[in-house]
């Protein structure tokens, strides 16, 4: 599954366990992240044991779409079905603060900033 947007894109290859996020990413609410909310639920239905999300190359992300990533981690919370890996980069400032507080959701959630 792959979704490209004008400054942006998210894949998710069904054979794998990770989603990639690419670019700079500046939807204006939640049902234009509905696309990438869905890429996000069926990757969590089809991934096991570990679901990657590999945001090292995401350079920018506006508060809908933290907000998208919350909401996400809640629903994985309650599912349960498999652990959530989160790849940062250490480079990105947004990521170092807005990337750790998604553990104060679910404290399972692993943060690797690189």
């Amino acid at each position: 599954m792959e979704y490209k947007g004008e400054d942006f894109y998210v894949d998710f290859p069904e054979s794998g366990n990770t989603v990639e996020f690419n670019g700079t990413i500046r939807l204006r609410d939640k049902s234009e992240y509905q696309v990438i909310s869905d890429i996000l639920d069926k990757a969590l239905e089809m991934v096991s044991p570990t679901l990657i999300l590999d945001m090292k190359e995401l350079s920018y992300l506006n508060s809908s779409g933290i907000n998208m990533f919350s909401k996400f981690i809640i629903a994985a919370k309650h599912k349960n079905t498999c652990a959530v890996e989160i790849l940062g980069s250490s480079t990105i400032s947004w990521q170092q603060k807005s990337l750790k507080n998604l553990q104060r959701i679910w404290p399972e959630v692993k943060i690797e900033i690189q």
